[in-house]
């Protein structure tokens, strides 16, 4: 369906700029080349590709448009319209996101109509913060830089305000141990004024023989006073030293401090992935134990009608108990395997449609970067039917995880790290339900233009959490982007739709 999304796409974007006028033909060239990431490994991920759009008298205002492709193992393959006999300005702008999120730049493409395959190198007229690089007859293409995450300390909103702050704050300082220094040097010129005077005294001494004795204790006091200003300098010296002290573990303390801002942001980061699978999560346990009333009164009624039949089939219940090898005789372990399965009940929605259809799940597991099993409630059926989500990007079946019933396994360069958020669709065996209808590649009605929050479905979901609404090719979480009242669309004010953008919704009705 991806793919089929995708063909929509690129054929949308040739009629666009067959009916403006833009482009003087419309036979599309094909870019065939292979990715690789700054270690040599192929690239796996995410290629997105915007047209930058026209604005001209003659031929009015062509919006922005984009397509996603999906790489496994570096293979890149896709059909655009030529936009070098397009009008002055017209481009493409390709941004790499690989699939485990720790690499991605972004390139400029130039296209040139062309009847045989183009390498990356052909078109590429500029290349920001990444790098690829092609092999194969083609040529391929090569760039010398990168992008990692996390973000860099001057992407951080008011580190330099709060740095010029503490530089102030250090300036202050320095002026304070600039004035302290002057008054110790002006105690120094006290301290041989008085000298001087001491000096002077002898003369009045020899002429003043009766007031020797008197003389001889103002001298003693003097040579107190002398002792404790000689302790004060010693002690204004201790002080002046120790600010040098300071002012150099202030410098050390600033430095830790970017550090400490550095780990803040990715903390942050992490946090505010967390908060957006819990807000999925607490949205989705919200509907699930809405529509589990009838089901619960149902099952308890059905746990009575079992204790009374248990109670008189002792002997019927140890041939069962033999046959499926997971039942005592007693109605205790009956208990603990019903207590077993309400993992699976708090997957069911209304009785009517029990687990047919399974969505918004979080598969159990640790997300630590080092855990690369996780566990469904229920067994896909058929597997194909798993659609497996990490932090809003799909994961590629066979490539990113393989699945054996209702276990998966990361592979070792697609582990779920701390902060990550996973959700899974899929169908699985259940009691026959009503038919149900399907809404796919539906566009919400609403302007997109950066401001505009609300967007309105044709149909309610039902149930509500079977939604999943695109934008850019990348899942946006319910509850945590965006909120859902019956077939109305209320995006937060982070996650607003910017002009540009686009938006796809599928969901069941």
């Amino acid at each position: 369906m991806v793919n089929f999304r995708q063909l929509l796409i690129r054929l949308l974007i040739a009629a666009t700029f067959v009916a403006t006028g833009v482009f003087a033909q419309t036979n599309l060239s094909q870019i065939l080349d292979t990715i690789t990431n700054p270690d040599g490994t192929p690239f796996n991920g995410t290629v997105v590709i915007t047209w930058n759009g026209y604005s001209g008298s003659g031929s009015g205002t062509v919006s922005r448009l984009s397509t996603s492709a999906r790489v496994y193992n570096g293979a890149l393959s896709v059909l655009l319209v030529p936009t070098t006999t397009a009008s002055p300005g017209t481009y493409y702008q390709v941004v790499y996101n690989s699939s485990n999120g720790t690499v991605s730049w972004t390139e400029t493409w130039q296209v040139p109509p062309s009847t045989t395959a183009l390498t990356i190198a052909q078109v590429r007229q500029s290349s920001t913060l990444g790098t690829s690089s092609g092999g194969g007859s083609t040529g391929g293409s090569s760039s010398t830089q990168y992008a990692t995450l996390p973000i860099q300390i001057s992407q951080i909103t008011g580190l330099a305000s709060d740095l010029s702050t503490i530089n102030t704050t250090l300036t202050t300082l320095q002026t304070n141990a600039t004035a302290l220094s002057t008054t110790v040097s002006g105690q120094g010129t006290s301290l041989t004024n008085l000298t001087s005077t001491v000096t002077g005294q002898g003369n009045t001494l020899s002429t003043l023989g009766n007031t020797v004795n008197g003389l001889s204790n103002s001298i003693a006091s003097i040579n107190s006073t002398l002792g404790g200003l000689n302790n004060t300098v010693t002690g204004l010296n201790t002080t002046v030293t120790g600010l040098g002290t300071t002012v150099t573990g202030l410098s050390s303390s600033v430095t830790a401090i970017n550090s400490t801002l550095g780990g803040l942001n990715n903390t942050v980061s992490g946090l505010n992935t967390t908060v957006t699978g819990l807000g999925t999560s607490v949205s989705t346990l919200n509907s699930t134990v809405s529509g589990q009333g009838s089901s619960i009164s149902t099952l308890n009624s059905n746990l009575n009608g079992l204790t009374t039949t248990v109670a008189n089939n002792t002997s019927s219940l140890n041939t069962v108990s033999s046959t499926v090898g997971g039942l005592s005789t007693n109605v205790t372990n009956l208990t603990n395997l019903v207590n077993g399965l309400s993992t699976t009940v708090s997957s069911l929605t209304a009785a009517t449609s029990n687990a047919v259809f399974v969505d918004a799940e979080l598969p159990a597991g640790t997300i630590n970067g080092v855990n690369t099993a996780f566990s469904l409630a229920n067994t896909p059926a058929p597997p194909a039917s798993l659609t497996l989500y990490r932090n809003g990007v799909e994961m590629g079946y066979g490539t990113d995880y393989t699945l054996n019933g209702s276990a998966i396994t990361f592979a070792s360069t697609s582990l779920p790290r701390t902060g990550d958020s996973l959700v899974a669709y899929y169908r699985t065996t259940g009691a026959t339900v009503a038919a149900a209808n399907f809404a796919d590649d539906e566009t919400p009605v609403g302007t997109i233009n950066g401001t505009n929050l609300v967007f309105t479905l044709a149909t309610a979901p039902n149930p509500a959490t079977s939604l999943r609404l695109y934008r850019n090719g990348i899942i946006m979480a319910q509850g945590g982007d965006y909120t859902l009242n019956g077939s109305s669309i209320t995006f937060i004010t982070a996650s607003t739709p910017r002009t540009g953008d686009s938006l796809a919704a599928y969901y069941r009705h």
